[in-house]
């Protein structure tokens, strides 16, 4: 009997000794987990809404800004309760990224690859502060695609931690041979702005062999300005109309020609 009630014992003593060291790694696990989530989240439970989306006032220009990959774009700004994600940190490194290989594919293929180019700078347009001090900003891309908030550091107007200031063009000259009147070939857009590299670039006409083109065959311009997108590095002039038809804008530079080769090419004789 008195065996028995050793080996008794000593089975008891194992399951007991068994269920601490179970107890003392989920206590771990669990410890481990909160701190991890502190790591990744800081505050994540305890910020709050101290000022609420402010609009910021200066030029939009000054506004343009890129990812950084370092934080995710949120619904709402990341630590607060509710907040869900819209796009991670992995797809945001993507948007800044810009390769040779990039431009590459983009002047062969004449557009870029997915999550590449101009049109994923952001434009931020809001602010918030949460009760630790961190700024918000809500932002959009360039192409309307993604809007949401994005962790901008501890001071507001200045871009850090998740998106920083971006150049999105870079200036040029105008070809010496493009000094008098020139127009635009068939497959030429208008456009606002020079497009995705501010926010809301519009087209405003466009340039087709047929009837139904909506900028006149022989419609005439100077080039005013010329710049180049910081990424995919094309050029665009600023086009202002020299005739009655009073058209505007931005044309990239490979549908732009000197204009007697435009009237040549609708059996007009004309001088540039």
């Amino acid at each position: 009997m008195l065996y028995y009630a050793i080996i008794y014992s000593i089975n008891k003593g194992e399951k007991l000794m068994k269920s601490i060291r179970i107890y003392i790694s989920l206590t771990v696990i669990i410890f481990t987990a909160l701190g991890l989530r502190s790591t990744i989240f800081p505050n994540a439970t305890a910020a709050t809404i101290k000022t609420k989306d402010t609009t910021l006032t200066t030029p939009g220009s000054m506004r343009n800004v890129s990812a950084t990959g370092k934080y995710a774009l949120y619904t709402k700004p990341g630590t607060t309760k509710g907040a869900k994600l819209i796009a991670s940190k992995a797809k945001l490194q993507e948007w800044q990224t810009y390769t040779n290989v990039d431009r590459d594919y983009y002047q062969v293929n004449g557009k870029n690859k997915l999550n590449r180019g101009s049109g994923y700078y952001l434009r931020a347009y809001c602010y918030t502060v949460t009760n630790t001090g961190a700024v918000y900003y809500k932002v959009v891309t360039m192409n309307g695609k993604y809007r949401g908030y994005l962790y901008g550091g501890k001071k507001v107007g200045k871009f850090a931690g998740g998106l920083k200031p971006a150049n999105t063009t870079q200036s040029t000259l105008i070809p010496t041979n493009f000094t008098a009147n020139v127009g635009i070939i068939s497959g030429g857009t208008l456009w606002n702005q020079v497009p995705y590299t501010q926010y809301k670039a519009k087209r405003l006409a466009h340039m087709t062999d047929f009837n139904s083109t909506t900028i006149p065959h022989l419609a005439k311009f100077k080039i005013t300005k010329a710049i180049k997108r910081t990424k995919e590095q094309d050029t665009y002039y600023q086009l202002v109309s020299t005739d009655n038809y009073h058209f505007s804008g931005w044309v990239n530079s490979i549908y732009v020609d000197r204009y007697s080769s435009i009237a040549d090419n609708w059996g007009v004789d004309a001088t540039d």
